[in-house]
């Protein structure tokens, strides 16, 4: 069955200002720092509408408000619910593609993880690894402030569109307030996020 994924653009941006001052004082140059931040404001914006977008207001609709996501309980989250993820994932027919399946949740349900054993009076920690970049029921788990509280979300990531209209457009005005010698700089980016097959996709919340 075919079906159509419709994306349209949806705009974010990030606008500061510098003096003339700065710009003459700083090493290194204020304005190449200040777009630096700019760009990784931004794409921290994208990052957590893919995880938790609206989907109104000019939000992208992100994977935990997404119709037919699959869900998994989260209250006492043990090793067998740990696979039912994956098993749901496999249902849906994905991954498609080697190293696409991941677990990606907060860092203190990371923490909570690790401190949790798959079978019981044995070393085997249910997340292994750095609680930043470890591993899940032998597979790649991540740890992101990006996820609301005592939720885990594991999939197919490739399944995750995230359309871009144009690049990320940084520029300056010399004129933002001209007769202070102020300088405006700003950053601005138009992109959609969708998910093309949601059951490639399973989410516990309130997880204990």
């Amino acid at each position: 069955t075919l079906g159509q994924l419709a994306l349209t653009p949806k705009t974010v941006g990030g606008y500061t200002e510098v003096s003339r001052q700065l710009m003459l004082q700083s090493n290194p140059a204020i304005e190449a720092l200040v777009f630096a931040d700019l760009a990784k404001t931004l794409a921290t914006a994208i990052d957590l509408a893919a995880i938790a977008g609206s989907g109104s207001g000019g939000q992208p609709t992100g994977i935990l408000n997404t119709a037919a996501v699959g869900s998994v309980t989260g209250t006492s989250l043990d090793y067998a619910k740990v696979l039912e993820f994956q098993t749901d994932v496999a249902s849906a027919g994905g991954p498609m593609t080697p190293d696409a399946l991941a677990y990606v949740t907060t860092p203190a349900v990371a923490a909570m993880l690790k401190q949790r054993v798959a079978v019981a009076n044995t070393d085997s920690p249910l997340w292994e690894g750095s609680l930043h970049d470890g591993t899940v029921a032998g597979v790649r788990a991540m740890s992101s402030q990006q996820v609301p509280a005592a939720t885990m979300i594991a999939g197919a990531w490739d399944e995750l569109i995230v359309a871009e209209w144009g690049y990320l457009e940084l520029m300056s005005n010399p004129y933002a307030n001209f007769q202070a010698g102020i300088i405006g700089l700003r950053a601005m980016q138009s992109v959609d996020i969708g998910v093309r097959r949601p059951a490639c996709f399973s989410v516990a919340s309130s997880i204990t």
